[in-house]
């Protein structure tokens, strides 16, 4: 069967294109130069496996490449998979959750695992109901988004992975809701104020607790900012530094704790092996909209890396009409911003789009259109292009 994507160059200057395919079997690879500042690149592979497709410009692999795509065989393709009655939003700790898989047909093993805030990964329990159906069934014991792999003779089933919430947006304490960046969470010098900035909007109030553990004390100030919180420490020794970031109690928000690799002279009286430094913070309900709308005479400047936004899913590249068309950009390590979507058609706009944050800045798009042709997808953080936006998706 054909696979296709399309690749834009036009904003890139200069020109070098190279595309290899490799995996279980040889691909037949065929390129059209559409001569718009795009190209299209359809292959055909023999046998069912992991492939990398590796994408170099100037002899440089673009964002993300070389991509793993899974090949399956028609007759027990994953795509031909669907899942129904997930529950998307109100799930709770401790109660368990559910949702089932339609082979139609297909026949093959299914898995599924899931993801949660803290970075665990849980097997899920895969009941079969009958011969064409499966329940999967896991019990969340925190609150915030879960990642759920669904998958089918090892290839992802068309959606996954998938994410849930549990607990309510804006729940008290929420650890699942905050995030941090800054360049203060890999490293700075001695001496020098390094910063990094904690984000809690719509994570309700709660207590911030923040620890660096390393071998000098430091001085440490942590204050309010629209996103949350501001923090600048100072380290007076070299070496690796860690910091502990907890939200609402005693667990730790994504990510944390954080090595943070601090160089230059020892300017403290003594060398340690450990010295801790704490601060404690009873935080306030910040909203993320009350941030961006409520009371600045112009937009806050954002502190963001588009470039680390990550974008996945099948709309990227066909879309089909009439129908609901679906992918995920995930934003978390890519600070804080807006996500703006546009889609642009061959003679009428796009219908319908719709754009859900699903927390963490983990986002899951939407759109419909109502004509076939090319279409132009256009994903931004703030005002810079994702990687690989802008995206070509044909309409068949």
């Amino acid at each position: 069967m054909l696979a296709e994507f399309s690749i834009w160059t036009r904003e890139a200057g200069g020109w070098g294109l190279s595309i290899a395919v490799e995996g279980p079997s040889k691909a037949e690879i065929t390129f059209e130069d559409r001569k718009d500042g795009s190209c299209g690149v359809a292959y055909v592979v023999q046998e069912p496996g992991d492939y990398e497709v590796s994408i170099k410009f100037n002899d440089e692999n673009i964002p993300d490449s070389p991509f793993v795509v899974p090949v399956a065989t028609l007759a027990d393709g994953a795509r031909a998979l669907t899942v129904t009655s997930l529950q998307e939003m109100g799930l709770k700790v401790g109660q368990e959750a559910s949702f089932a898989v339609q082979l139609n047909g297909a026949r093959g093993l299914v898995d599924a695992k899931v993801h949660t805030p803290s970075g665990a990964i849980e097997e899920c329990h895969v009941t079969e109901l009958d011969s064409d159906q499966y329940a999967i069934r896991f019990i969340p014991r925190e609150n915030g988004v879960h990642s759920i792999d669904v998958r089918f003779n090892g290839s992802h089933v068309p959606g996954s992975p998938f994410n849930v919430r549990v607990g309510d947006p804006g729940q008290a304490g929420d650890p699942g809701m905050v995030s941090a960046f800054g360049p203060g969470l890999e490293g700075g010098s001695t001496g020098a104020a390094s910063e990094f900035f904690v984000s809690t909007c719509n994570a309700g109030s709660g207590a911030l607790s923040l620890t660096i553990d390393g071998p000098s004390k430091v001085k440490m100030d942590c204050v309010e900012c629209p996103e949350g919180y501001r923090v600048t420490y100072t380290p007076m020794a070299p070496g690796s530094y860690l910091i502990s970031i907890r939200y609402g109690g005693p667990r730790h928000i994504v990510g944390s704790p954080f090595k943070a690799k601090v160089s230059g002279a020892c300017l403290s009286g003594g060398h340690s092996l450990h010295e801790t430094s704490s601060v404690l913070v009873e935080t306030v309900t910040k909203s993320s909209q009350a941030a961006i709308g409520g009371g600045f005479p112009s937009l806050p400047k954002f502190s963001s890396d588009a470039s680390q936004a990550v974008s996945r899913g099948a709309g990227l590249s066909k879309a089909f009409v009439g129908q609901k068309n679906m992918f995920t950009v995930d934003c978390s390590k890519a600070g804080t911003n807006m996500l703006m979507v546009g889609v642009h058609g061959p003679k009428t706009p796009c219908e319908e789009v719709y754009v859900k944050h699903m927390g963490n800045r983990m986002y899951n798009v939407t759109y419909t259109v109502k004509e076939q042709g090319d279409y132009i997808l256009i994903v931004k953080w703030g005002d810079h292009n994702v990687p690989g936006s802008p995206f070509h998706v044909t309409v068949p």
